[in-house]
């Protein structure tokens, strides 16, 4: 950011000085939120479209990285070493807040950046009735990519449906008295911040490299990495590149 100042001995007039803001700081053990950013950043450069449409596409690239930097840091306040000293309320609301900025993250953010990119993504977030109708819509648009309906079946079913219904009772009604998760444990802060991320990179890189010129691909390098990982998941490439690796295997 840039900040006036102004020479008072000898009375010239203000001068521009740049000064470098940290929006957070990141501890060893933090997750690594930046690289979902970085990867749809570097998508949104060779995606197919004019440069209006890949403007907008940058845009809400960035909106993922400010709701990832006010779930890190829930997370952080979560995991210091006073966090116990707190009393219940303050900590279910650091709770809350992790889980509704990782939720408005994955179900906000990451679906308006990849409808930039030409893709409608509500199998994974439709309600459970309306899901069968929806995939069979879905496969009929895109008959090539039936593979998206398998993994939003497989994330639903896996963590996102009870994920989504305690986030929904915390905001709402508080009333877990039906059987409802309660995931208010620094295990869970972990686990969810880590599976959220991962599934959203998984559609990011998958639906990016789709939209992407013919000469570009996503390569997956480290299947089994997340953000908690130090090893990058995803490689944005020239396809010679690709090549040129795969030989050299």
């Amino acid at each position: 950011m840039a900040e006036k100042m102004r020479d008072t001995t000898n009375n010239l007039p203000p001068k521009t000085v740049w000064v470098s803001a940290e929006k957070h700081i990141r501890g060893v053990n933090d997750p690594r939120i930046e690289r979902l950013w970085l990867l749809a950043k570097e998508i949104t450069k060779y995606l197919e479209g004019d440069d209006t449409s890949k403007d907008e596409a940058d845009f809400f690239a960035d909106r993922l990285l400010d709701k990832l930097e006010s779930a890190l840091m829930y997370y952080q306040l979560i995991t210091t070493s006073d966090f116990n000293d707190r009393n219940i309320s303050q900590k279910r609301t650091l709770y809350e807040g992790l889980y509704a900025s990782l939720w408005g993250f994955y179900k906000g953010r990451m679906q308006n950046y990849l409808k930039e990119a030409g893709w409608n993504l509500e199998i994974f977030f439709c309600k459970e009735k309306n899901f069968e109708k929806l995939a069979g819509k879905f496969i009929q648009q895109n008959p090539d990519h039936k593979g998206l309906v398998d993994l939003a079946r497989k994330q639903r079913s896996a963590w996102q449906t009870d994920f989504g219904r305690s986030r929904d009772t915390s905001e709402h009604s508080g009333d877990y008295r039906t059987g409802i998760d309660v995931y208010e444990n620094e295990d869970d802060a972990k686990r969810f911040f880590a599976q959220v991320c991962w599934t959203a990179e998984t559609l990011i890189a998958y639906c990016g490299s789709y939209r992407m010129k013919r000469e570009w691909n996503v390569t997956e390098l480290n299947p089994g990495s997340t953000i908690f990982d130090a090893d990058d998941r995803y490689r944005v490439e020239h396809a010679m590149q690709t090549i040129q690796r795969d030989q050299n295997k």
